[in-house]
Order: C-alpha cells, then structure tokens, then sequence
C-alpha cells in the first residue's frame, strides 16, 4: 500500500481567490470558493484547483451538471495557461506522478 499524499491546505489562500461572482455565470450573489478536485479526494488549496462559484453552479459541479473539464478550462483562462497544465499541476499537486 502506498501512504496517503498530504493535502495542500491554505485557508489564506482560499480567502485571497475569492471574488465577487461567479466565474462560470457572472452571477453576483451566494458566491462561494470550488475544489475542482474535491478536498475528500486530496485536492489542494492551490490557484488552479479552486474557481468561485455561485451556490446554483456549486450545486451543479457537485452533481456533475458541470464537469470538472469546464471548471479547469475557466481556470486555463483565468490564469493565462493552457488547460492540459492546468489539469497536469492539480494531478501532481495531488501527488500523481506526471
């Protein structure tokens, strides 16, 4: 059995990403701070691995409405970078090798 990868945690930074609306929708009320990778499944506090969104669209990427590809393809463009490093640096963040 392999160990468990130790989560990046940085409730500093999740304060610092926040913004004030949703960056799937544009909406501007109930916004709140996305895992693209769920914190469960080892998902970091890192940049690319979170996207604000509005309780509506949580919702949905938590039911899969929105898929995980949308949510990393808003974050490639946010942060200027393509949407395979994107995808890359939240794998390696998780402790995968890549």
């Amino acid at each position: 059995m392999f160990p468990k990868h130790k989560r990046i945690k940085n409730k500093k930074l999740i304060d610092e990403m926040r913004k004030p609306f949703c960056e799937l929708c544009g909406e501007r009320t109930n916004i709140e701070p996305h895992h693209v990778n769920t914190v469960g499944s080892g998902g970091g506090d890192i940049p690319i691995n979170l996207i604000q969104l509005c309780s509506e669209c949580h919702i949905k990427a938590h039911s899969g409405l929105i898929k995980k590809e949308t949510c990393e393809h808003m974050i490639a463009m946010r942060e200027g970078i393509p949407y395979e490093e994107v995808h890359r640096l939240n794998r390696k963040a998780m402790g995968y090798d890549v």
